[in-house]
């Protein structure tokens, strides 16, 4: 693990394989279960019920004495990002840290802004929704990650993500459950921001903290991870009509080819069944088109 304190960026080796990195662009998240300990998860809830006093590493520019203790007592207590323990146990977890090496690249930019979703159980459901300012296309420029410092069964209303819909506008009924993304304490769930989303309904008793933060990119996209050596472009599985496409597209920006990818349509790469006798025609299209992630048009490509 290599951490630039001053630039606030880390770098390590990438943990995640081909086949794992195109599953979280088809499915647009990843969890981790119980990777932190038990004694960080402890302080990280003592910090925010206010029982462990600040020892900040630093007071960022800008900034005062007064300032952080205003910032650690509203819903947003960024001040927790500089603490030396969160920063060497939560901030980068070594499996957490491999996994968004793998997704957004050398130099990893390490977050400015938590929330702290914090909730009094038993409490209802939440509505769906994708999250303010959220944007479609193939970029992955940023990975908001969700960190649960105590125990969240069902019982506790941990967040519930559905698998898929951070490629384009999504609507769900209320009565309709997502994939919870809690579990033992110092969990993750590693997800695009544009995922939909919601905190589930509760019916245990007490205070369930959630953490929320974003990892950025600082440099182009790139193959790097873990390269299976009998990985097939043509012949893995992107996902099913009106997804592949967009899957494809993403999964091919990762791999710092974006400009070249283009597809022809209908029945064409990078869509296909297990029933087909041979592989999708349309591999590798030059003159063909680009997914319309800004669903300006109704056949749902761009010009």
């Amino acid at each position: 693990m290599n951490h630039d304190a001053a630039n606030r960026t880390f770098d390590c080796e990438s943990t995640l394989t081909d086949t794992q990195v195109l599953e979280f662009c088809r499915n647009g998240f990843l969890t981790l279960e119980g990777v932190v300990s038990d004694e960080i998860n402890q302080r990280t809830c003592d910090y925010l019920n206010g029982k462990l006093p600040a020892n900040p590493c630093f007071i960022p520019e800008g900034l005062t004495d007064a300032d952080l203790e205003r910032i650690r007592s509203t819903h947003e207590p960024s001040t927790i990002l500089l603490e030396d323990w969160f920063i060497e146990h939560v901030l980068l977890n070594e499996q957490v840290a491999g996994a968004l090496r793998s997704l957004l690249g050398k130099h990893v930019g390490l977050p400015v802004l938590v929330s702290d979703h914090s909730v009094e159980c038993p409490a209802p459901a939440q509505g769906w929704h994708q999250d303010a300012d959220h944007i479609f296309g193939p970029e992955v420029n940023f990975i908001e990650v969700f960190y649960f410092p105590q125990d969240t069964p069902l019982e506790m209303g941990p967040t519930e993500i559905v698998p898929g819909s951070h490629i384009g506008p999504a609507q769900r009924d209320a009565a309709d459950p997502g994939v919870p993304t809690g579990g033992p304490a110092g969990s993750f769930a590693l997800h695009s921001q544009s995922i939909l989303h919601r905190r589930g309904e509760s019916s245990g008793k007490g205070l369930r903290h959630m953490l929320k933060y974003s990892y950025w990119r600082t440099g182009a996209p790139e193959r790097d991870w873990i390269i299976e050596p009998d990985f097939d472009f043509h012949r893995s599985y992107y996902g099913g009509h009106r997804a592949a496409r967009y899957v494809a597209h993403m999964f091919y920006w990762l791999c710092g080819k974006g400009d070249e990818f283009r597809v022809i349509g209908g029945q064409g790469w990078p869509w296909s069944t297990e029933n087909q006798i041979g592989p999708s025609y349309g591999f590798g299209a030059v003159g063909g088109y680009l997914p319309d992630w800004r669903r300006n048009n109704l056949d749902g490509y761009a010009n």
